[in-house]
């Protein structure tokens, strides 16, 4: 598949477009045979309340082979809550959503409630550099202002395109994203049964630390655990600044980006949508319907 985008094929504002959208516009699957016209599929994308319609957003891009690369899409209320809450955005490309390998990507707030609240997603075959700046280039266009932050996981590509789309916005780093990794890349047996674990925790899941604080307390435990030589606890301390609260304990809402809750609950939310047996079609039924229960919830 080619990673450059050959057609950005379709731009639709409000369901009236569905109308004039021809009926040959045909795409192809990606890792698959299977096709699907651009109005059926928009269909499937239209929000069951009329009051959604006027603002909804689509845009889709193929390559040269008229394979689907990229699917994004907002609604007229998803919109409402980004400009209430839209000052902090996660966004996250660890969902494999659907039979065709497609990523799945939310857009993710945070209410008042500490609720979380959808913005937007897309579906990505392709996660190059060239792709994200397309989708963020798409959210920018549909939202009309960047995010105050972006919060992300450790993805490189994205960070390149946040930096030249979003040149405006504060990359963050997801610390549950981080933090969940601590196991696997230090051992099960150092964190079960030492306090290397309880101690990392300490100075990382707070903002009450200085920088200067934070460093004497990591040193502190790399060398009590004889840790100096492993390679993940250096390149995330070398990223400190991005994900530590200490290097940003006096920005607007750096306790909701600490908060494991949060993350657990949003990954535990948009695993239920993704099945990597459902149809293109199928997996946006189950999005619609997973997104009006999530607005039911935190009405």
């Amino acid at each position: 598949m080619a990673d450059t985008i050959v057609d950005d094929r379709a731009v639709f504002t409000g369901f009236d477009s569905l109308t004039y959208a021809p009926r040959g516009i045909e795409i192809t699957l990606p890792n698959s045979s299977e096709k699907h016209y651009i109005p059926d599929v928009l269909e499937e994308l239209k929000p069951k309340k009329k009051e959604h319609l006027p603002e909804f957003s689509c845009e889709y891009f193929t390559d040269e082979e008229n394979c689907l690369v990229g699917l994004f899409w907002s609604d007229g209320e998803s919109k409402r809550n980004y400009q209430v809450f839209g000052d902090i955005m996660s966004f996250d490309a660890t969902y494999r959503s659907n039979r065709y390998s497609m990523v799945f990507v939310p857009f993710t707030g945070i209410d008042n409630h500490n609720n979380n609240v959808s913005f937007g997603a897309a579906l990505l075959a392709s996660e190059t550099a060239e792709t994200y700046k397309w989708l963020l280039r798409c959210f920018l266009k549909a939202f009309g202002k960047q995010p105050d932050v972006v919060v992300t996981d450790q993805d490189p590509t994205m960070k390149k395109a946040i930096e030249e789309v979003f040149s405006g916005s504060r990359h963050r780093l997801c610390m549950w994203h981080v933090m969940h990794k601590l196991s696997t890349k230090v051992g099960v047996t150092l964190c079960n049964t030492t306090d290397f674990k309880q101690r990392i925790c300490d100075i990382v899941w707070t903002d009450s630390l200085s920088p200067s604080e934070f460093e004497v307390g990591w040193h502190s435990v790399i060398q009590d655990f004889d840790l100096s030589d492993n390679n993940w606890l250096g390149d995330i301390y070398d990223m400190r600044e991005s994900w530590i609260p200490a290097y940003y304990r006096d920005e607007l809402m750096s306790g909701l980006m600490r908060t494991t809750s949060r993350s657990e609950s949003e990954n535990h939310f948009f695993g239920q949508v993704c099945n990597v047996r459902s149809t293109l079609l199928e997996f946006l039924t189950h999005f619609e319907t997973a997104i009006e229960s999530q607005r039911y919830v935190s009405t």
